[in-house]
């Protein structure tokens, strides 16, 4: 059976993903420095390593059947096994998490890729329970290379983790366009400390006050939403008609209209 809930820890954990196989790189500098943000800010840190882990790609069993897609079901497929369950668990176990990667042609890292599709499963729990495990939960996205790519990367990561229910507040991205060492880089390191503060205070507000962040509204509420909608859309096409009356007027397309006059 899924999970049923996520554990609320009293003391905030803000997990580190370092996305690059260099440990020692700019991508890597950058995560420790929103990492020592986030202790300077009251947090318990974790790091890992994604390429100290193995991690099969998803095998796509959403596609076949939307309710067989669910955590801890995808940690194992047909006898494969891999390490996915003990990073789903250290995410659950955190009440934030900060992803760094590299810029791999313009995108995330493919072993990042393979985790955040794998994710789903996490996400997906929602068709069984009506919650996402991941609902509510607080991130913070790093990118760092020396061509262009990382403002994009880090668009397609905030946005997949905020469609899976996770918070990403204000000023918790960074990025790194350059070579040379980051850290020599002021700009860059007081972004950095600032995902790993903005992470940090997002989730303590978030810990005061327990909610549902994406629910199935009731159906008065729906029915409601919609006569609503199509109302005022009525009301606008009526007052757009004054100054857009090709809106209301059909006419046939040039082409016809001169095939028309051709074959008259």
């Amino acid at each position: 059976m899924p999970v049923q809930g996520v554990l609320v820890l009293a003391t905030l954990k803000v997990l580190g993903i370092n996305a690059s196989a260099r440990k020692y790189g700019n991508t890597a500098k950058m995560l420790y420095i929103a990492m020592k943000a986030a202790r300077d800010y009251g947090a318990e840190t974790e790091v890992i390593h994604l390429y100290d882990y193995q991690l099969q790609p998803c095998m796509a069993c959403y596609s076949d059947n939307l309710y067989e897609c669910y955590y801890p079901k995808s940690c194992t497929f047909i006898g494969r096994k891999d390490d996915f369950r003990l990073i789903a668990d250290k995410i659950l176990e955190s009440g934030a998490i900060i992803i760094a990667t590299p810029v791999y042609w313009f995108n995330v890292s493919g072993i990042l890729k393979t985790l955040i599709d794998r994710l789903t499963a996490l996400e997906n729990v929602i068709y069984h329970v009506g919650k996402s495990l991941l609902d509510g939960k607080v991130a913070g996205v790093i990118a760092a290379g020396e061509e262009a790519g990382g403002a994009q990367a880090l668009s397609w990561l905030a946005f997949t983790l905020n469609m899976m229910g996770i918070h990403i507040p204000a000023w918790a991205t960074a990025y790194y366009h350059g070579k040379g060492d980051v850290l020599k880089n002021k700009q860059a390191v007081y972004h950095a400390y600032n995902v790993g503060r903005s992470v940090v205070l997002a989730a303590k507000l978030l810990q005061k006050e327990s909610t549902d962040w994406y629910i199935q509204p009731p159906g008065d509420k729906i029915a409601s939403a919609i006569k609503e909608a199509e109302q005022e859309a009525k009301n606008q096409l009526a007052n757009s008609i004054r100054v857009r009356p090709w809106v209301q007027e059909q006419k046939p397309m040039l082409g016809h209209s001169i095939l028309a006059k051709k074959q008259s």
